[in-house]
């Protein structure tokens, strides 16, 4: 039987745990069992109330001056304060906005994906009038459904957006499946800060023995020149961090996301 490991990035990070939960709930009572060893989370919304600490980050990286922080943590306190009460579209609208208009406000810049780039880049809408295309549409068998961005769906699931994910995290890590969470350096949407908030409070078997964890350099090949980032491990749970990439990691540095997974799945 196959090896299954689930994965996933941004919203994936509430998704990715559920899938895994469910599997690892289920499967002793499964008529056809799935061979779960873990999942691989990058630039995870996981624990938004834990998350929100976006404006010291967006300090640290200098895109925000000291009185633009101040803004920004008035508005970060809000989404907190909403998601402890349950009001969860609030606090989705909050962050929504702080994205989509007070960010490119205070910046100049259209995308938070990474803080190198002032708008998406042309060839991520490649793939639009590609897949629209009737040849392709036969290829992948959709018929003559309209092609949706997947608005609709980010609109129905804004309440569980902002709820917290991270005691299942703990439990799939307690129960000994492999763990990876990963950050791209570059990210102002989820900043590996931010990502950190969250595990450090993390309550699992091995907490304190990841805090103690050395982290090591990590190249592709070792001869490389180039960094590819920074590793570290306690027993099955795995931390990396991505340089020269944003939101999107595989699309950034593909060589080395594979050399990731790769280097995930065969760690015993």
């Amino acid at each position: 039987m196959c090896d299954f490991y689930a994965t996933g990035e941004s919203y994936g990070g509430e998704y990715v745990p559920a899938i895994v939960y469910k599997i690892h709930r289920e499967n002793p009572q499964a008529k056809l069992k799935i061979n779960l060893k873990g999942m691989a989370i990058g630039d995870g919304l996981v624990d938004p109330y834990n998350q929100g600490d976006y404006g010291p980050a967006m300090y640290q990286m200098g895109l925000i001056d000291q009185r633009q922080l101040e803004y920004i943590n008035l508005l970060t306190s809000l989404a907190r304060e909403a998601i402890w009460e349950g009001q969860y579209r609030q606090a989705y609208s909050i962050f929504g906005d702080l994205f989509d208009n007070i960010y490119s406000n205070m910046t100049g810049m259209i995308d938070a994906e990474n803080y190198l780039r002032t708008d998406f880049p042309e060839e991520l809408f490649y793939y639009i009038p590609w897949v629209m295309a009737s040849e392709h549409r036969r290829q992948i068998h959709v018929g003559n459904m309209t092609y949706n961005d997947g608005e609709k769906v980010q609109i129905a699931l804004q309440d569980d957006a902002m709820q917290s994910i991270a005691s299942k995290v703990a439990l799939i890590a307690n129960s000994n499946y492999k763990v990876l969470i990963y950050s791209g350096l570059l990210d102002v949407i989820i900043p590996s800060s931010v990502t950190m908030n969250w595990v450090d409070k993390l309550e699992w078997n091995y907490a304190n023995q990841l805090h103690a964890a050395e982290r090591v350099i990590w190249k592709v090949k070792e001869d490389d020149q180039e960094v590819a980032g920074y590793l570290k491990r306690a027993n099955s749970f795995f931390l990396a961090w991505i340089r020269n990439a944003g939101h999107s990691i595989p699309c950034d540095q593909p060589r080395a996301v594979f050399d990731l997974i790769d280097r995930f799945i065969s760690a015993s």
